[in-house]
């Protein structure tokens, strides 16, 4: 029998079967596209504690990377992808920026295969293209919707419509 935990989210409980409570703090920390280092400061632990942490959630959820985690996040809507730091979250306060670099059309399907949860391996195959071209697109993405990692991009893919 999976044990029941409930974590404060925005005023309310959010139940997650299987995590106790400090995982489901961490995976909502995850699932801000907070670094190991952030999550680790914000509740005042180690790096390490933070990944025995998450090796703990990615078994208990069945996923085997951040990004699956913070899809797995969003589907249990513990994720607020509004909540990206980095990205623009109002319109007139960042967005012009992103308007003035519009992504290609080959962004766009390398972020909708991304916010699915895929690797570059497997955004490669799908693409028929190489995984460092994988890599340049995704370096270029980041750049233009201003974040810095993945999870960040999978978030704002899905705040955007782009997912």
């Amino acid at each position: 029998m999976g044990e029941s935990s409930a974590a404060e989210i925005s005023g309310h409980k959010v139940r997650f079967t299987g995590l106790t409570e400090r995982e489901a703090i961490v995976l909502r920390l995850l699932s801000r596209g907070l670094t190991n280092r952030r999550i680790a400061r914000t509740l005042e632990i180690s790096e390490k504690t933070v990944k025995n942490h998450l090796s703990g959630i990615y078994a208990k959820i069945h996923v085997t990377d951040r990004t699956q985690a913070t899809l797995y996040a969003l589907q249990a809507g513990v994720a607020d992808p509004r909540s990206v730091p980095g990205a623009p979250l109002q319109a007139g306060r960042g967005d012009a920026a992103v308007r003035s670099t519009p992504l290609t059309p080959r962004e766009k399907g390398v972020l909708a295969l991304l916010s699915r949860g895929l690797s570059n391996r497997l955004i490669a195959r799908t693409l028929e293209i190489s995984e460092k071209t994988v890599k340049n697109h995704l370096s270029g993405i980041y750049a233009k919707i201003h974040v810095t990692d993945r999870t960040q991009a999978l978030l704002y893919a899905r705040r955007t419509g782009l997912s």
